[in-house]
């Protein structure tokens, strides 16, 4: 029996880079917390033509999890020019 993998809707990486760019600091540390809390309940494996294989769409979180604290150093780093200009 195969059961494929529920994976959500997802937009190319550059549309997600675009949309978290846009993101308050508030929003990135929820999209953090909620990437991680969907992670923290995703199996590892799914049963897949006949066998265990790693979740994809545990790779597709990392990824996304990975892009919102590379926005959130970002801003940190523009935050920590700003304040030393001053």
């Amino acid at each position: 029996m195969t059961i494929a993998p529920n994976l959500p809707t997802t937009t190319s990486s550059d549309d997600t880079a675009q949309q978290l760019s846009t993101m308050s600091i508030r929003e990135l540390i929820g999209a953090l917390s909620a990437t991680e809390d969907r992670l923290r309940h995703l199996p590892i494996f799914v049963p897949f033509g006949g066998r265990l294989v790693t979740n994809p769409e545990r790779r597709l979180l990392l990824r996304r999890q990975r892009m919102v604290i590379a926005n959130l150093r970002r801003r940190r780093a523009t935050h920590r020019a700003t304040m030393a200009a001053h």
